[in-house]
């Protein structure tokens, strides 16, 4: 299932670079301690990428608080995504996704809907992997 949430973010990456011409800005927003899936996209050439979490678990992740974002850190992003945000954040989120006009992706938990209020993320099936979109 990860594989194949992160292959779906690489393909919109991918796409996007091959259409503006640049390096496509992810931000993974409640990094937590699962970082595999930006650790990987990292690794591809066309990816700039930043990991956010109010606690961080190592060096590699920003400390912010979505309810009082830094935006120069989500300034120009491209995609932001996030992994088991809790419902008390998902607004919060979504927030950042309004000023910075980009593609949002929420992997909620298995059993979970989203507490989206204000906006509708279509639910999106990729392969094994099912998870929340919002395009720009």
């Amino acid at each position: 299932m990860w594989n194949d949430l992160e292959e779906f973010i690489l393909k919109l990456a991918i796409e996007n670079s091959e259409k503006t011409g640049k390096k496509t800005k992810i931000v993974e927003i409640g990094a937590g301690k699962f970082q595999t899936i930006s650790k990987n996209l990292s690794e591809n050439e066309n990816i700039d990428i930043i990991m956010t979490d109010i606690d961080p678990a190592n060096e590699n992740i920003i400390k912010d608080d979505v309810f009082n974002p830094n935006m120069n850190i989500y300034k120009d992003a491209d995609i932001l995504f996030s992994i088991r945000p809790p419902a008390e954040l998902q607004e919060a989120i979504m927030k950042i996704r309004d000023e910075v006009d980009a593609t949002l992706i929420i992997k909620p938990l298995f059993n979970e809907d989203l507490n989206m209020k204000t906006k509708k993320m279509k639910l999106k099936n990729y392969n094994r992997a099912s998870f929340y979109i919002y395009e720009r």
